[in-house]
């Protein structure tokens, strides 16, 4: 590499460093870790990209797509409640809470719609309620592997028996899944809390979050294809292989039928040598369908 362009290169680097802020912001007696990136070149009406981060995960986690990204858009990232450098909280991060919380962050912050959501894993189910309870604020919808906030307890059991475990045994892992209670954990609570909140949220086949409506905008699923669990945390009881493949099938199958519930459409992306953290093991197709989505969005 010459020396001119490596001069360009850093100039580039320093003018987008520039344009970053990483601070704390009180909204309802709590401080947000948040950081912020190009907002001073947003555009009139232009979307922000606004990231969920998965279970109990700082927002550190997205750093392999949103240096890329924020060259083209305003980026907005935070720690929730208890996560990391935001204030601890002995209450349960409900998806509504969750939504409440985050549009006061913006609004504190003076960050207006619309927004483009991006959430992995468990950051997937927030980023549908926010979605439904503002669904006027937001410019599209982008899912990362998302917990499957689509899933009904006849759709778990299903995958069982297309494997051949028996009703008794469905039954007991059932059981086990909701209905076993979970010790609270005081030392990891913004993990264990979220965890609960899912666990709650299966018991209800979702309710609270499925009576909400879709908004009319693009939506991209990116998912994982691959294994990892280790072979010697595997079940005993059936080929877990034959299990994530089917589970695979059956959610997204669930997921193109949400993507036909917006008018304006939108792409299942599956990606066969990537794990559940898609946007670190294919950071190139993540941020590449992102900027296809605002370009598409320009129109």
């Amino acid at each position: 590499m010459s020396i001119k362009i490596l001069a360009i290169l850093t100039l580039l680097a320093s003018a987008l460093s520039a344009f970053s802020q990483e601070k704390m912001v009180k909204v309802s007696s709590m401080n947000y870790h948040v950081l912020t990136r190009s907002l001073q070149l947003r555009k009139p009406g232009q979307p922000v990209l606004v990231f969920e981060n998965g279970m109990g995960m700082g927002l550190g986690n997205w750093n392999t797509i949103t240096d890329s990204l924020a060259s083209n858009v305003p980026v907005f990232l935070y720690d929730r409640q208890g996560v990391e450098k935001s204030d601890k909280v002995f209450q349960l991060p409900t998806p509504q809470k969750i939504a409440t919380n985050l549009r006061l962050l913006l609004k504190e912050l003076k960050i207006e719609p619309p927004y483009i959501l991006v959430g992995h894993s468990m950051g997937g189910v927030y980023v549908r309620a926010f979605a439904g309870y503002y669904p006027n604020d937001v410019a599209g919808l982008v899912f990362v592997d998302p917990a499957d906030f689509t899933e009904t307890k006849a759709d778990w059991n299903q995958i069982f028996r297309e494997i051949g475990v028996s009703e008794k045994r469905i039954d007991e892992m059932l059981l086990k899944r909701l209905y076993t209670p979970s010790k609270p954990d005081s030392s990891r609570y913004a993990a264990w809390s979220e965890g609960q909140v899912l666990t709650d949220l299966r018991k209800t086949d979702f309710a609270e979050i499925s009576s909400l409506p879709v908004p009319q905008v693009p939506i991209l699923f990116f998912v994982g294809g691959k294994l990892e669990v280790p072979i010697e945390r595997r079940s005993k009881d059936y080929d877990h292989e034959r299990f994530f493949e089917v589970k695979n099938s059956f959610n997204m199958l669930r997921w193109r039928r949400f993507i036909h519930s917006s008018s304006k459409g939108g792409a299942l992306i599956y990606l066969s040598n990537s794990g559940h953290f898609v946007h670190r093991d294919d950071a190139a197709m993540v941020i590449g369908n992102i900027k296809m989505m605002l370009k598409a969005l320009e129109k």
